[in-house]
């Protein structure tokens, strides 16, 4: 992640064009992940990054702003926020997952790992106002790798929407 230059209210600049496209998306979501109340960052990028508000939506929903700054042809800027007010901490959640592949929420000091009734995982950074219900429509049928006691949230949504395994297999 190169931060090229400062923007006008002195956040950083987030220039992708030079990193590779695949890596893009983690780096941003990271940063947007980051971000403290108030404070945003402005991503310059060689494309309408379209799909990844998309994503960044299904992530954070109101928690995240973004405003477009400059629309191409060539390079496109968009500022990504986090307001003030209503941004809670991101959160995560321990699941049961069954024998037969079910998910159930359980009390957060459930330890992790294999127990009698299946594993315990905790899907991690889940944005704020997400609901158990939300994060175990998406475990549903999940199998984690083995040893992994931790998913993330976006890897989750990833999964459903259409990578096979939202990156869990490598």
């Amino acid at each position: 992640m190169q931060i090229a230059e400062q923007s006008t209210a002195a956040e950083p600049v987030i220039d992708v064009q030079s990193i590779p496209p695949h890596q893009r998306h983690p780096l941003i979501l990271q940063a947007t992940q980051d971000l403290a109340p108030g404070r945003g960052f402005v991503l310059v990028n060689d494309h309408d990054p379209r799909p990844l508000s998309l994503q960044i939506q299904a992530l954070f929903g109101d928690a995240v702003s973004w405003t477009y700054l400059e629309r191409g042809p060539e390079r496109w800027r968009v500022r990504i926020g986090r307001p003030e007010s209503g941004t809670a901490p991101a959160t995560s959640l321990r699941v049961l997952i069954g024998r037969g592949g079910q998910a159930t929420a359980v009390a957060a000091e459930t330890s992790l790992g294999v127990t009698d009734g299946g594993l315990v995982c905790e899907i991690t950074d889940c944005p704020p106002g997400t609901t158990a219900e939300q994060v175990l429509d998406l475990m549903q049928g999940v199998i984690p790798p083995a040893g992994q006691l931790h998913l993330s949230y976006e890897r989750l949504v990833a999964r459903r929407s259409g990578s096979c395994c939202g990156g869990m297999c490598g």
